[in-house]
């Protein structure tokens, strides 16, 4: 049976095969990729390397995946598509492997770190694949309470973006006005606006979400979450509270009704300091888009619990 190996999005992956004679560079990073950190109910894209013979011109092939605690409990398959591996083959060597983005629903029963911080697991946790049939290698799965992950332009979790995007900056995050449409750098947001966030990962509701169903209701999370507000332009996100700074609570933080493992943080835009700079509006100056000094955001919205943080640049209209 030939073995698959598995990554999340964001780390390197390769096939198992025997070593080659000379190195390959194959990722790079400060720390190892796994055990893969998971939430109850997350949305988590694998990416497969499917067995010998697997053509990419014919139909997909069968694919399940399963959850390993004690037992094999199965995983909803939600979608399955190409995955483009972003290799650079030189010369006469082998092809860039085909790849498989399969993206799979956690359980809400997966037992959770019991404390915050420790690298003590429950018991052994994993997930495998199988592909027509042929089943990979268990790749070890760590739950917490919550792994939050707000969803951006670039994400393999569905076919098609649950809301409209818009242009303005890479990997856009998916947060939105009231009206549906993207927060941009086009139409900005302002001080005292509500917005939604939409973002994967935050863990088991009131009342409790089954896996593989939408949510029937909006439900909030049984963690509390917090928020921080940084006004610089493209600032990164941080923990809030970690620093010892001012954090906000969310007018909501739970379910999205009618989708599978989707969440919404409801936000008021706080007032911007005196000076703020705008961001700037690539649709007007495209010259500027490859530029590394722009401005593509300048208020940064961070979300975050006591096991996990996340965090997106969206652009505020200046104060008069």
């Amino acid at each position: 049976m030939r073995s698959l190996i598995l990554t999340v999005l964001g780390f390197s992956f390769c096939s198992a095969q025997s070593l080659p004679p000379t190195p390959i560079l194959v990722g790079a990073g400060f720390s190892s990729p796994f055990p893969i950190l998971v939430a109850p109910g997350q949305l988590l894209t694998l990416f497969v390397q499917p067995p010998a013979g697997y053509d990419a011109t014919e139909p997909m092939p069968t694919i399940s995946a399963v959850f390993w605690n004690g037992s094999d409990e199965a995983m909803p398959v939600l979608n399955v598509q190409q995955a483009n591996t972003g290799c650079v083959i030189p010369g006469n060597l082998a092809a860039c492997p085909n790849l498989l983005a399969v993206t799979v629903q956690v359980p809400f029963d997966a037992p959770i770190n019991p404390a915050a911080g420790s690298n003590v697991v429950v018991r052994p946790s994993g997930i495998a694949v199988f592909v027509s049939g042929e089943k990979s290698f268990y790749f070890g799965a760590q739950a917490l309470a919550d792994h939050v992950h707000i969803v951006t332009g670039c994400d393999a979790l569905f076919n098609a973006a649950p809301i409209e995007q818009t242009d303005g900056m890479p990997c856009a995050p998916i947060i939105t006005h009231s009206d549906g449409s993207s927060v941009s750098a086009l139409i900005p947001a302002v001080a005292g606006e509500e917005l939604v966030a939409y973002a994967t990962g935050l863990g088991q509701t009131t009342p409790a979400l089954t896996t593989g169903q939408p949510a029937a209701t909006s439900s909030p999370t049984v963690t509390t979450f917090n928020l921080d507000f940084d006004y610089r332009a493209n600032a990164l996100a941080t923990n809030p509270g970690a620093v010892g700074a001012t954090v906000a609570s969310p007018l909501y933080a739970g379910t999205t009704k009618g989708y599978i493992g989707l969440y919404q943080i409801n936000f008021i835009v706080p007032p911007p300091p005196h000076g703020l700079e705008p961001c700037v509006d690539f649709a007007v100056n495209p010259d500027l888009a490859t530029g590394g000094n722009v401005i593509r955001s300048n208020l940064t919205v961070s979300v975050g619990s006591i096991f996990s943080f996340d965090g997106a640049g969206i652009c505020v209209q200046p104060s008069a």
